[in-house]
This record gives C-alpha cells, sequence and structure tokens, in this order.
C-alpha cells in the first residue's frame, strides 16, 4: 500500500454544507437489529444508544465513530447521506483490492489474504458493512 495515510470518514467524503450534528458516546458502536422499524445502534457491552430510521444511517455513524469522537456532523438530506456513504464504501473496497493484489504479489500461492484484510481492518479499526 506503499505508505499512504488513510482517509478519514466523513470528513473526506462529504460533500454536504446542510449537516447536522449527533452525540456520541465515545464508546466502541454496533449495528443492532431492527425494531419496529428503525435500526438500533449498540455499544459493545449491548446496551442500545440510539435507534435510526434507516440501515444507511446506521452505517455512517458507525462508520463516523472509528476514533470515538464525541460528536459527528451528518448530512440532513437522505441522498447526500447515501453519496457519502456509497464513496467511502468504494474508498473500502479499493483497499481491500490493494491489499489482495500487494499480498499475492508477495506470497505468490498465498490462501490467507482474507484472514490477512480481517486482521488489517481490525488493527487499523476499520469496518465495512
Amino acid at each position: 500500500m506503499s505508505g499512504k495515510s488513510l482517509k478519514s470518514f466523513p470528513d473526506e467524503f462529504i460533500d454536504s454544507t446542510a449537516l447536522q450534528d449527533i452525540t456520541l458516546p465515545g464508546k466502541a458502536l454496533i449495528i443492532g437489529g431492527s425494531f419496529f422499524g428503525s435500526i438500533e445502534i449498540l455499544t459493545t457491552d449491548g446496551s442500545v444508544f440510539m435507534n435510526v430510521e434507516s440501515h444507511l444511517k446506521a452505517k455512517y455513524i458507525i462508520y463516523s465513530n472509528r476514533n470515538r469522537p464525541l460528536k459527528i456532523t451528518i448530512p440532513e438530506k437522505e441522498t447526500e447521506l447515501k453519496s457519502t456513504v456509497e464513496k467511502y464504501e468504494n474508498y473500502l473496497d479499493q483497499l481491500i483490492k490493494q491489499i489482495e493484489a500487494d499480498y499475492k504479489k508477495n506470497f505468490p500461492g498465498g490462501k490467507d489474504s482474507a484472514l490477512l484484510i480481517n486482521n488489517i481492518f481490525k488493527i487499523l479499526n476499520l469496518i465495512r458493512y
């Protein structure tokens, strides 16, 4: 991957100026289940942090929580929210492809690229839903 630094979500992917603030707990968060038409966002101890109206918004919040900020901004318009998440997921997919290519180049015949990618993402605290 040749010394490139990771891009910051959402700052380097967002084009919107109509934003709202959301306060976060400063803890790791995960997407829970659907509950009466909304999606739960949980802390890793299983406590419900908040409910959001869409899986897309839940992913945005989880992706934004990578470095455990206490506050994030989120686009108010669903189309801008979708565009921001799609750009980030495309970026993550490209990272995965680059890691796989580097792995195959350095370890021809190696079969552990999926495990390696999972470990790298875990170390970097990256999630791809």
